[in-house]
């Protein structure tokens, strides 16, 4: 009981009501941040009814424990005190539900940080009451009055005229060769849109909307599936319209962006330049920084461990598609390969849907040349990404690649996954895989997972050339390797490896019968 009499004497004080005073402002400037979510409420009333609801509730809390700074001994006074106590839950509550809706959207902190100079007036003004709490009764009514309409006027302003971070597209378009005859189109913005792409047939401009079932889609990922021949040689762009509200059937939009013309050069040619990168875990700088010493590529293999760890946010997928964007230019096609990274979170299960994927395993055939990409990663991580066991996900896997046929004499086959031995966990099932790549007549595989730069490596019953590309060889903050398959007419291909600082790691040509 005296340690509860205590904590109550030391609740209701200036400094209690100061600390949550400092709560509520920054409950407001969070709430501010949030924009787009407002979780089951949003489902029962307009969006703009809560945020108004919630903004009054700060404005009146944080203006009430103001006064309640101001007031001399009020923890002598029961209703002051009763009052401090509910606008104390209220505030709490607030506090902890609008800072979760501005952590839950990818660049709601961003936002926030945006804010700090008008929250940071909003805090300070108040703490000159608890540093000069012995200014006689009328000055200090005096001092928190003017201070109030300090703090309303800052908290006003950062509500009302924000310092608001531009819609905008946070990842060009990304083209992914996802087999068959289609191209899987991806690019994002930075707040939820609708979506249109555009791009030439012939003397025909064809414009085709981001929908499912007739009803446009309301995300930052986009994906649009086009027919590879409509695209190869041609051009295209990219459209979006934000959508600041969708509640029932009423859908308020914002502004608009239009991304440039990109010429896109898909057909593959005799001689192909393949570039090939893994395990850049949330460093594309130096993706980048390495890439640039090749000569311009055809093709670019993403073979897996773009991040290092992510959870339910979709930034994961878009610095993916931002960073394969930017090495290709928004203009050749991209192979993706998932690597164990990509295993980790909850939004494993839909990467391939944002993708335009079917699977995680899948061919693509174009001319002479042939991919077989399979989904390879540590253990029994493969369980967290298909509701299955890993040993049956990878029992399916090799009864798919079981299945293929044997390509026509002539073709240029490559095999692209994370993990160079399909499976560390089993020495069963990396064999079964070995030797089904051998009876596909592999030419030459690809892969990443150990962060380092080895050719020719050697694997347990491997009877084809293996390439593992390098990666962060030095540690995460240490150097990056990137590599490039130069393939000619004659049946060569040229193995070639840089570091971001240009210093050449490999040079070496292999004959293709």
């Amino acid at each position: 009981m005296k340690l509860l009499k205590s904590l109550g004497k030391s609740f209701h004080t200036r400094i209690g009501a100061y600390v949550f005073f400092a709560l509520a402002a920054v409950a407001i400037a969070a709430l501010h941040s949030a924009k787009s979510a407002f979780g089951w409420i949003a489902e029962l009333y307009p969006q703009g009814f809560v945020t108004t609801l919630f903004w009054a509730l700060g404005v009146c809390a944080a203006l009430t424990l103001i006064f309640l700074l101001g007031a001399e001994k009020f923890n002598k006074n029961r209703a002051l005190c009763a009052v401090h106590t509910v606008l104390a839950v209220l505030t709490g509550i607030f506090f902890g539900y609008t800072l979760a809706l501005m952590l839950g959207e990818g660049d709601g902190l961003t936002r926030f940080i945006a804010d700090l100079p008008f929250l940071g007036v909003a805090i300070g003004l108040p703490f000159v009451l608890l540093l000069y709490p012995n200014f006689k009764k009328a000055a200090q009514v005096v001092c928190a009055v003017l201070i109030s309409a300090a703090v309303l006027v800052s908290v006003v302003f950062v509500y009302v005229v924000p310092a608001k971070i531009p819609f905008a597209f946070s990842a060009n378009p990304l083209v992914l060769d996802i087999g068959g005859d289609n191209y899987s189109i991806v690019f994002a913005t930075n707040r939820n849109s609708t979506a249109y792409l555009t791009y030439t047939l012939g003397d025909e401009k064809i414009t085709v909307p981001d929908a499912s079932f007739g009803r446009l889609n309301v995300r930052r990922v986009h994906h649009f599936v086009v027919p590879r021949g409509d695209l190869n040689g041609g051009n295209y762009s990219v459209r979006a319209v934000e959508v600041t509200s969708s509640i029932n059937a009423i859908t308020e939009f914002g502004g608009a962006l239009e991304s440039r013309i990109f010429n896109f050069k898909g057909d593959y040619k005799d001689a192909l330049n393949i570039l090939i990168a893994s395990d850049w875990h949330d460093q594309p700088e130096k993706l980048l920084a390495a890439s640039a010493n090749f000569p311009a590529a055809d093709l670019f293999i993403m073979l897996g461990d773009f991040a290092s760890n992510y959870n339910s946010d979709d930034e994961f997928i878009i610095n993916t598609i931002a960073a394969g964007a930017d090495a290709t230019n928004s203009e050749i096609p991209a192979v993706y390969v998932r690597g164990n990274h990509e295993l980790y979170g909850e939004m494993t299960d839909i990467i391939f849907p944002l993708l335009g994927l079917d699977s995680f395993y899948y061919q693509v055939q174009r001319g002479k040349y042939l991919f077989t990409v399979c989904d390879g990663a540590e253990g029994g991580e493969a369980a967290s990404s298909v509701n299955m066991d890993a040993e049956s996900y990878r029992a399916q896997e090799l009864a798919w690649l079981e299945s293929l046929p044997v390509p026509p004499k002539g073709t240029f086959h490559f095999a692209a996954i994370h993990v160079p031995n399909f499976d560390e966990g089993s020495v069963d099932m990396q064999n079964r895989f070995f030797d089904d790549l051998a009876r596909l007549g592999t030419d030459l595989q690809v892969s990443g997972h150990e962060h380092w730069l080895e050719y020719p490596a050697k694997y347990a019953n491997s009877q084809h050339p293996i390439l593992v590309d390098g990666g962060p060889t030095e540690g995460y903050s240490g150097d990056y390797i990137c590599s490039m398959a130069q393939v000619s007419a004659n049946g060569t291909v040229r193995l070639t490896a840089f570091t971001t600082v240009g210093e050449q790691k490999l040079d070496v040509t292999v004959n293709i019968e």
